[in-house]
């Protein structure tokens, strides 16, 4: 097993992405706390997973609070921490005028402000162990942004840009800080404001905007995951890992902007 007697603590693990990461890295031998809003869901995993080796707690990674919390908990559970892993995230989409203040932050409070913080907070600790492995799931979107994804891609851009520094400052400590880039994901998050009725229809169209003609699976995602923390990618560090079935590598974004008269 390859996350065999490490210790994890996976945020936004409830669903999609995180739910993935989460069993995938219990099967691979971790111990592991994990982290959403939704309890009941949690709670859920950690009994289908059979209660041993795992445990939830409940967190709202927009309070700072909390985020003390969760982790001081995650230590009391594990006695240290290996691997951290940044999932959760929000999506917002909406032209920037019309995005406001309070939007933008909330945005960037789950995104950003959340993962620097666990960061700042745990990295010190991997650096007195000489060892660890923080993995941020950010998106394509911080690489290729998009019309009407402003707060959105720029926030993901913001968590590459985190990674590669945090990389930076603590390689000499054997700590080593990696970011994942998926494109479209068959999540929740794939259908944000899409009638139930419409999700089939919906997917064959969103299939079209990949090359190799498919969603990824959050399952998918989470083998990486599990590759980049192991330590089979002991040399890896400071890089972002695109998982997008080669969406971006012929995405034009002029294509996406729609031409407007002036009125």
């Amino acid at each position: 097993m390859l996350l065999q007697n490490k210790r994890a603590l996976v945020t936004g693990g409830t669903s999609g992405i995180g739910k993935a990461i989460v069993e995938h890295f219990w099967r691979e031998g971790a111990q592991i706390v994990f982290t959403g809003r939704r309890e009941e869901l949690g709670h859920n995993i950690v009994d289908n997973l059979g209660g041993k080796r795992i445990g939830y707690v409940k967190c709202d990674l927009r309070n700072p609070g909390d985020i003390d919390r969760l982790v001081q908990e995650a230590l009391a559970l594990l006695g240290a921490i290996d691997i951290l892993v940044n999932n959760a995230g929000v999506l917002l989409l909406g032209d920037l005028e019309d995005i406001s203040y309070d939007d933008f932050l909330e945005v960037y409070r789950v995104n950003v402000f959340a993962p620097f913080l666990l960061m700042k907070k745990i990295l010190p600790l991997m650096r007195e162990k000489r060892g660890g492995v923080v993995i941020n799931i950010s998106s394509i979107a911080g690489i290729s942004p998009y019309p009407r994804g402003g707060v959105y891609c720029s926030s993901k851009a913001a968590l590459i840009s985190l990674t590669r520094v945090a990389a930076l400052e603590y390689a000499g400590y054997g700590v080593r800080v990696v970011s994942i880039a998926p494109g479209l994901v068959d999540t929740p998050m794939l259908y944000m404001n899409i009638d139930q009725k419409e999700r089939d229809k919906y997917r064959e169209m969103m299939k079209k905007r990949v090359p190799l003609g498919r969603i990824a699976s959050p399952d998918e995602v989470a083998e990486l995951a599990v590759y980049l923390a192991s330590d089979k990618a002991r040399q890896i560090t400071g890089s972002v890992h695109v998982i997008d079935g080669g969406t971006i590598a012929g995405r034009q974004t002029s294509a996406l902007v729609e031409k407007k008269e002036d009125t």
